[in-house]
């Protein structure tokens, strides 16, 4: 990885091999930011994406091997009320050789060329609390 700083945050730039959440996880938590937006785009192979099924109560997964264009990856950057650790959640677009799309929220996926990513940095630290009616870790606003 690497990174700067600019006005409203950081450009950083994972690498060929670096698991994307892993990756902003520990950059976030070793740069204490606090709460900030996510928005990139680059190249990565095997992805797991996932959709959340209500009646259920739990995600879809689906992994996707070989060369995929990220088209748009988004996400937001909070701690957990309940151990204070960072979590960074995203959702992306990826195509595949065919140029077919798939979105959905971002489980994990390895950088295979580069991965450019602007994190806008919140001045307020933003906490996700627990909520017991769904199990997820919503913001806590």
């Amino acid at each position: 990885m690497i990174y700067r700083s600019v006005d409203d945050g950081y450009l950083v730039r994972l690498e060929k091999g670096e698991e994307i959440i892993a990756a902003l996880t520990e950059f976030v938590r070793n740069e204490k930011i606090p709460a900030g937006f996510i928005a990139g785009m680059g190249a990565v192979n095997d992805a797991v994406l996932g959709i959340y099924i209500p009646a259920r109560a739990e995600y879809f997964q689906k992994e996707f091997k070989g060369d995929l264009e990220v088209g748009n990856l988004t996400g937001n950057v909070a701690w957990l009320s309940d151990s204070d650790e960072p979590f960074v959640h995203c959702h992306v677009t990826v195509a595949n050789r065919s140029l077919e799309a798939f979105t959905g929220h971002l489980f994990q996926a390895t950088v295979s060329v580069t991965l450019e990513v602007h994190i806008t940095r919140f001045k307020k630290k933003l906490l996700r609390k627990k909520d017991n009616a769904t199990g997820f870790n919503f913001w806590d606003l």
